[in-house]
């Protein structure tokens, strides 16, 4: 077994913790995939092909957005299953 699963006090916690996880990267996946081409977009600085790169970033930062939720919510409840303090 591995040394942090021992650690663990509320194992439901910590399996909350990895199953907001997998959602999590799926999401950051998706806005990577809509993130890089509108980054060609903006680098590329034709006169159409920048609002198009800032459109698409803005579209990319709504699944980032909730991947960085999903991933700050799913440290918080591993950190919390073993019960260390926070600060």
């Amino acid at each position: 077994m591995m040394e942090s699963s021992r650690s663990v006090s509320e194992p439901q916690l910590e399996r909350q913790g990895r199953r907001l996880a997998h959602p999590a990267r799926r999401f950051l996946l998706l806005a990577c995939l809509v993130a890089i081409p509108g980054i060609v977009l903006v680098a590329i600085d034709n006169s159409w092909s920048l609002p198009f790169g800032i459109a698409l970033l803005l579209l990319a930062s709504l699944p980032g957005a909730v991947a960085i939720g999903l991933l700050f919510s799913s440290s918080v409840a591993r950190w919390a299953a073993r019960h260390k303090l926070f600060a």
